[in-house]
């Protein structure tokens, strides 16, 4: 039962076809890190997305708390099991280029839960599939293309990078203030968008690492 209680809420975030209102649903603010090898390439960017209030509620509604008012493993442990399967489906709402295609990542690693203040934060490592040498310009997009759910970078380090090479930088860069699905447009288009949409594309909020 727990288990389904699981697959439901995650269910309720990523069934993007089968709600009816406005979107998004959801919203997530969110921090990433880069991490480079010894080498100086560029091998995996960590997550750590956290989910607003309400959400967090409604996936938590009818688990125990510890007598500290926390959650236990094994609350948390198969709902981050249940987030990241889920997500393989969306590429896990990250895409990553360079200037001469695309990045390609490995299955997430190290993925886990946190509760604090109320909201939980997923967090997880994606590595790619071959590290990549800290040259020229690189990117990242971050963005659900179904708007059923909305990013928003975190308002103090949302970028950062481990390790580095002398001569690189990473930013984050938001969409223009004001832009955002519009309105205007019916339900019906919003719950035929797909994994393979390109709509939310145009609403991502980005990172740009710079090397040179």
């Amino acid at each position: 039962m727990r288990l389904q209680r699981f697959a439901f809420c995650l269910a309720f975030l990523l069934a993007l076809s089968a709600r009816a209102e406005a979107h998004p649903h959801v919203w997530v603010t969110m921090k990433s890190e880069l991490v480079f090898a010894p080498d100086g390439k560029l091998s995996a960017i960590k997550q750590a997305w956290t989910f607003d209030d309400a959400f967090s509620a409604f996936a938590l509604q009818g688990m125990e708390k510890q007598k500290d008012g926390s959650y236990g493993d094994d609350v948390l442990k198969p709902l981050a099991e249940v987030n990241v399967t889920s997500l393989k489906e969306y590429d896990y709402f990250v895409r990553g280029k360079t200037a001469t295609g695309k990045i390609a990542f490995k299955d997430p690693v190290d993925y886990y839960l946190t509760y604090e203040n109320e909201t939980l934060t997923l967090h997880f490592t994606l590595p790619l599939t071959t590290p990549i040498a800290a040259k020229g310009a690189l990117s990242f997009e971050i963005y659900d293309p179904t708007i059923f759910v909305s990013f928003a970078f975190a308002e103090k380090d949302a970028v950062s990078a481990a390790g580095a090479p002398r001569g690189c930088s990473a930013e984050a860069v938001s969409p223009t203030p004001g832009s955002g699905p519009s309105m205007t447009l019916s339900e019906s288009f919003f719950t035929n968008l797909t994994a393979s949409s390109d709509y939310g594309a145009q609403f991502a909020d980005r990172i740009k690492v710079s090397c040179r």
